[in-house]
């Protein structure tokens, strides 16, 4: 996986991680909530019906006694892209409103996954939400284990 990132910004990251898996595949587990479930982590609700202008919704399990959730609409979904505004609530809320980009490029060896995270208010903030997207990927690769 890389990661890398403008010097000249805080504000986005940047990351690719290469499944050896079809472009079909690696989209279905984003796109199927019940596939998105298997990999994503530890949610205690989750609204995720992938369609042009529809919202989402992931219920976190508490932090502290405090209430986690990101919330955003899909701004465009096609063969190549998922695009999606992410703003995050309760514990998350200092994340402010951002924008997730995720590309699905068919290579060689399978499909290469692009995910940009963008608009992101500090390099803080970047750095959380770098973590919390290599877990993701992690766990999306040992699903195609």
């Amino acid at each position: 996986m890389k990661f890398s990132l403008n010097p000249a910004t805080e504000s986005a990251l940047y990351l690719t991680r290469t499944f050896n898996v079809s472009k079909d595949k690696v989209k279905k587990a984003w796109i199927d909530a019940a596939e998105l479930q298997k990999w994503w982590g530890p949610m205690a609700a989750v609204d995720w019906k992938p369609k042009l202008g529809n919202t989402f919704r992931f219920d976190y399990p508490l932090v502290a006694g405090e209430k986690t959730a990101v919330v955003g609409e899909f701004r465009d979904i096609s063969e190549e892209m998922l695009v999606l505004s992410w703003v995050g609530e309760g514990a998350k809320k200092a994340l402010g409103g951002t924008l997730v980009t995720v590309e699905f490029r068919k290579v060689p060896k399978g499909t290469e996954l692009a995910l940009t995270h963008e608009l992101l208010p500090t390099g803080a903030a970047r750095d959380a939400q770098r973590t919390e997207w290599l877990g993701r990927l992690e766990r999306l690769s040992q699903l195609f284990s």
